[in-house]
């Protein structure tokens, strides 16, 4: 694009040093820290623990175990869960396949709106849109998601016998909310935030706090109660927080951010639109095309967002709320399928290891969740359109 030495070096060191970028650093990294303490303290395992004395059927505890593990960007959480489902479903004729599919499907219901994702908060980052608007958008995916699973997955798994109803006793309820009060506490911040701010606004005060930094206070906040409640040593807690598994990540952050800083900065972006404006190919096609081969070829959800989003965020509809949010939901959501059908993905590839399953067979399972979640947002998508 022309752009020059001197012009990329500047660009460059504001991209990586410009507060939004730190701020990303700063709540990835503290989202690490927590998962690590919640691991090592073994209160994720409390939690599913706590759990399965809730529910009598297993394909509901080994697909809720997944899930709720699933809730924190665990590095090797995939491998944290399996064993678990494992045992949950000892009693039903399940294959190894099955097994992955489930610890796989059920582990990233979560990961379309969750703001303590990277992936997410690098996508709150480059949409520019407050996280209670991104949540209500992409929330119903979630559903979504649950559904095509529960239907194509759990459905075809026959209990071997009817498990006897379990009273739901409010000890072990008060035990899992009490496990769970790191999750609540984030999610109370961010709709206190969003009250907050609503109410400053009626008031005639303006403050708005960037979409990708506004889980900060409830994570601390969140990170503080962990600490606290499992009685964790100031030498354990420093352990933590100067740990380095989590650079590599952080490093791949900051390259994205350089990233879509030079594609502003050079136009290239605009200029890409152009070119696909000058030969025709419909936008929607575009959205939809390119998060799903970035995904499926990184196999991560930082790489689609990071390498398609700036690309295609000039694309949307700016005009219209509606249609700018419809047409990031689409976008997400075809680049979040690239990368569960991605054959490079972790958790996939570490899952289908622990329970020795062929990777060609459990694709058998995958498939159709996966097109039924593409197909029906992709039809919302256009059903709007059309309105």
């Amino acid at each position: 694009m022309g752009l020059g030495v001197y012009p990329l070096c500047g660009v460059i060191l504001a991209s990586a040093t410009s507060v939004q970028t730190i701020g990303i650093l700063l709540i990835v990294w503290l989202i690490m820290v927590m998962s690590k303490i919640m691991k090592e303290a073994g209160q994720m395992e409390r939690l599913v623990s706590s759990f399965s004395r809730l529910s009598g059927d297993p394909r509901t505890v080994g697909s809720v175990m997944t899930a709720l593990i699933g809730l924190l960007p665990m590095p090797g959480g995939a491998l944290f869960s399996a064993p678990m489902v494992d045992a949950s479903l000892a009693t039903l004729p399940v294959n190894k396949e099955q097994k992955t599919i489930i610890n796989y499907w059920f582990r990233h219901i979560w990961e379309y709106w969750w703001p303590i994702f990277p992936g997410v908060i690098l996508a709150l980052a480059l949409l520019k849109v407050e996280t209670w608007i991104y949540i209500s958008t992409m929330a119903p995916v979630t559903v979504i998601s649950i559904f095509a699973g529960t239907l194509f997955i759990l459905r075809p798994i026959r209990l071997a016998q009817q498990e006897a109803a379990k009273r739901v006793s409010w000890k072990a309820l008060g035990r899992f909310l009490r496990e769970i009060l790191p999750i609540l506490i984030i999610i109370f911040f961010i709709l206190f935030q969003a009250a907050f701010t609503e109410m400053l606004a009626r008031l005639g005060v303006r403050f708005v706090m960037p979409g990708a930094l506004s889980i900060l206070p409830g994570l601390v906040a969140a990170l503080v109660w962990v600490a606290a409640s499992n009685h964790l040593s100031a030498d354990r807690i420093r352990a933590s927080l100067m740990d380095q598994g989590s650079i590599s990540i952080l490093l791949l952050i900051v390259a994205i951010m350089i990233f879509q800083g030079v594609l502003k900065e050079s136009q290239a972006a605009l200029q890409i639109r152009s070119e696909l404006f000058a030969y025709r190919i419909p936008v929607s096609l575009v959205i939809m095309i390119l998060p799903f081969l970035a995904g499926f070829i990184t196999g991560i959800a930082v790489g689609f967002v990071g390498t398609s989003f700036p690309l295609i965020i000039p694309m949307f509809p700016e005009n219209s709320l509606v249609g700018y949010l419809s047409s990031a939901a689409l976008a997400f959501t075809f680049g979040f399928m690239g990368m569960m059908l991605s054959p490079v993905h972790l958790c996939f590839l570490v899952t289908k290891d622990y329970y020795g399953a062929s990777l060609i067979k459990s694709y058998r399972y995958l498939l159709l969740p996966a097109l039924s979640v593409m197909g029906t947002v992709a039809g919302i998508f256009f059903l709007l359109r059309s309105l």
